[in-house]
């Protein structure tokens, strides 16, 4: 079964096609970078995937599911970081943490301590006063928080410093997952080292990278067709 697989999935407003009939397959232990210039399509894209936004034409699944009509079962599947702070800012970062929890039977307190520590996360401060780069940094603990089979991550490094993009990489370095999606090109070639370049493909305006590797292994492996 793939992790992903799109169908000429199609999103237009008004008159612009913002995705326009992506077709892929994404298998376990793939990491797939989705490269791009500004207004490429991909962070609407990735907003298909997790049914955030509904696609005009085609069909989308995650792990066999469809993503329309909405399943919310599948969130419990996935760890999704936003360009977007959708936040509510009311909140403390320790209040949405366990907000967050109530909504995964699978939430790993033990990983979130550790997630917390290694990305210095200020638990007490409101969520309306976080930098770009604590906002990020908290989405990332909201979205690793419950062991996701898959992880979308758009711009996961926007708003970091130097110190914090490498925690950040050591993080999903370590991480006991096969499906990792990220859409930044430092961000893969750091996280690639020896591991190789697969393939690249270019659909309807976004250069797609796919590279497949297993957690852990030196060596590159697989296909993105």
């Amino acid at each position: 079964m793939n992790v992903i697989e799109a169908r000429q999935l199609t999103r237009v407003f008004a008159a612009t096609r913002a995705v326009d009939s992506v077709s892929l397959e994404v298998a376990p232990g793939t990491v797939l970078g989705l490269l791009g210039p500004n207004g490429a399509g991909k962070s609407t894209l990735l907003k298909l995937l997790v049914g955030h936004l509904r696609a005009t034409s085609g069909s989308a699944a995650i792990l066999g599911q469809a993503v329309w009509p909405r399943h919310p079962e599948l969130w419990r599947h996935i760890g999704y970081v936003s360009q977007s702070r959708y936040l509510p800012s009311w909140m403390t970062a320790a209040e949405c943490l366990r907000f967050s929890r109530g909504f995964h039977p699978h939430w790993d307190d033990a990983k979130v301590r550790r997630l917390v520590e290694r990305l210095e996360l200020p638990l007490n401060a409101h969520i309306r006063d976080m930098s770009r780069g604590h906002s990020v940094r908290l989405q990332i603990a909201l979205a690793l928080g419950h062991n996701p089979e898959l992880i979308l991550l758009d711009e996961p490094t926007s708003g970091l410093d130097p110190v914090g993009r490498r925690e950040l990489l050591a993080i999903l370095i370590n991480l006991i997952i096969v499906y990792v999606v990220l859409r930044s090109l430092k961000f893969i070639e750091r996280l690639l080292g020896p591991a190789g370049l697969i393939a690249v493909r270019k659909f309807f305006g976004v250069i797609l990278l796919a590279i497949a590797v297993k957690i852990f292994a030196t060596n590159a492996h697989g296909l993105i067709k």
